[in-house]
């Protein structure tokens, strides 16, 4: 079967790389962009680093993809902050039974999406992805790897049927395992876990991974964030795994590079919005709707909003 067509939304440090991936693999993508982003990309290659070797990508960069239209994939990339907007412009550059894949942080982006757009598949991926992208037109990426030095990097997401067969076949194009699930929403929160727990912790700390492992402050931290997160998946209906906080910081201490970060961190560093709202934010959110008490979550979504609010001062 020919590739399908695709339109990526994002071409930040996720959707850069797979674009680039796909586009590598034969893939017929269009990436959306606009501005200073989008204007480096048109007239220049992305620069994917990894592993000392360097891979430049020409890709095809729009800011009006109607052209290239209708659309059998669409994979949505940006920030959480900017999905309504984004998703909007997909309005009528979809083919009939398209699946449109929320690659982003956070588990409340699939129902926004689908509620914009009502008559297409959608689902969230968990993405596994060491990636940083130090600016428009250089992304690098630090793959998780086991002791015998294999990448851990993966994809999550499902169920089978449409959307897990655009999954593998993603997973295939860009050399990155996917695991289908039945149960999306699992994937989602176990992934929030990750998020909430490193995500908020490095970028309160301005630290990177190795830095925060050694801190066991920094540890207690995430997991009392982590447990918070557990108990409002359980209000929600949502099955993690016993222990999951723990088991995710566990596994994190030993498959993660210490220069690794995470994408709040990298977007303080460089000044970008925060996407703390998503995810430290969507747990105190949902917290209220159930009743269940995150006083951790909010002492540090506090904290987290005076750092995106200074960060403009």
């Amino acid at each position: 079967m020919s590739p399908p067509r695709t339109i990526v939304i994002g071409p930040g440090a996720i959707g850069g790389f797979v674009a680039a991936r796909l586009t590598e693999a034969g893939w017929p993508v269009t990436v959306l962009a606009r501005g200073e982003t989008g204007r480096a990309l048109t007239t220049n290659p992305l620069v994917i680093a990894q592993d000392g070797e360097e891979r430049p990508v020409s890709l095809r960069v729009t800011d009006d993809p109607h052209g290239d239209a209708p659309f059998d994939l669409a994979l949505v990339c940006v920030k959480s902050m900017d999905t309504d907007g984004s998703v909007a412009r997909l309005d009528g550059l979809l083919s009939d039974g398209a699946v449109v894949l929320s690659m982003q942080n956070g588990v409340e982006n699939p129902a926004r999406i689908a509620a914009i757009l009502p008559d297409v598949l959608v689902a969230g991926v968990a993405m596994y992805l060491g990636i940083e992208r130090l600016s428009a037109l250089r992304i690098v990426r630090r793959p998780s790897r086991g002791p015998a030095g294999d990448e851990r990097d993966r994809l999550v997401g499902g169920p089978p049927g449409p959307i897990g067969d655009a999954l593998l076949a993603i997973g295939e194009a860009c050399a990155i395992r996917v695991e289908l699930t039945a149960d999306p929403s699992c994937a989602l929160w176990s992934k929030l876990i990750g998020n909430v727990c490193l995500n908020t912790v490095t970028a309160l700390g301005r630290s990177r991974v190795g830095t925060i492992f050694a801190s066991p402050d920094a540890v207690a931290l995430m997991l009392a964030l982590g447990t918070e997160v557990e108990a409002v998946a359980s209000a929600a209906g949502v099955a993690l795994p016993p222990d999951a906080a723990a088991s995710y910081i566990d596994n994190a201490r030993r498959r993660l590079p210490d220069s690794g970060g995470s994408s709040t961190l990298f977007d303080l560093q460089a000044g970008r919005p925060l996407e703390h709202d998503a995810l430290v934010g969507a747990v105190v959110r949902i917290g209220e709707r159930y009743g269940v008490a995150t006083p951790v979550c909010r002492a540090c979504l506090t904290s987290l909003n005076l750092l995106d609010a200074n960060r403009l001062s």
